[in-house]
């Protein structure tokens, strides 16, 4: 099959057509081993190569946008690079600097994701998987971010001293308030109290909001516009 310029073998397009799914996918395996870390430490590993496998099936998924790839390589190749040197030989400057490159490189994959969405004529199985896939993707880049900037910017946030009463959030944590942020769900427990993660705070809970919105808007007035076609 001929896609532009590029010719594609006959099973590799048959995988390629299901690129969102295997995307979210990995998406789902990365978040079921999230928590785990919190468990075992021994459990990191399984977090880092679910992350591994979301950064590749992100490419993959990009293969076909050659302009684009280029970018997404020269952020997601340092990403995982930089995310195996970090679990071989702990550093913060690589933490940092492994952190800031997923988070472009999510944050990129998103914007590839939403625009195949939205120009997308029909409601397929793609487009919902796709549509799913950005919304747990915006709740996992918001995660790296927080963390991200809890580094650069120790004592970000404020814990609830009951509920932790070390005052040091780990990475579920971080995960865990992306997500009630973005639900907008807010439960108070964790309180950003810099103006940088109270920034990040509230624009990822009304990019929540918003999606939710453009979303449903989209699929329903791509819906009216099949009906209005069949009559």
């Amino acid at each position: 099959m001929q896609r532009g310029n590029q010719t594609i073998p006959a099973w590799l397009d048959r995988i390629y057509e299901h690129r969102f799914l295997i995307f979210i996918t990995s998406l789902l395996l990365l978040l079921g081993a999230w928590p785990l870390v919190t468990i075992a430490p021994a459990y990191r590993l399984v977090l880092e190569i679910s992350l591994t496998l979301v950064i590749f099936s992100g490419l993959f998924a990009m293969k076909c946008e050659r302009k684009l790839l280029v970018l997404a390589l020269l952020l997601g190749l340092p990403a995982v690079i930089t995310l195996w040197i970090e679990t071989l030989a702990p550093n913060e400057l690589v933490h940092a600097a492994g952190d800031l490159f997923r988070i472009l490189f999510l944050a990129l994959f998103a914007v590839f994701m939403l625009r195949a969405v939205l120009v997308e004529d029909r409601i397929t199985r793609d487009t919902i998987v796709g549509a799913l896939s950005i919304y747990l993707l915006l709740g996992i880049i918001w995660a790296l971010s927080y963390q991200f900037i809890d580094q650069i910017y120790p004592d970000s946030f404020y814990l609830n001293p009951d509920i932790w009463p070390g005052g040091v959030l780990s990475r579920m944590d971080y995960l865990y308030f992306s997500f009630i942020t973005l639900t907008t769900v807010g439960y108070g427990d964790i309180t950003p109290v810099t103006p940088v993660a109270q920034s990040l705070s509230y624009f990822e809970a009304v990019t929540g909001v918003i999606y939710i919105a453009v979303l449903i808007t989209r699929l329903v007035g791509t819906l009216q516009r099949r009906g209005d076609g069949n009559t």
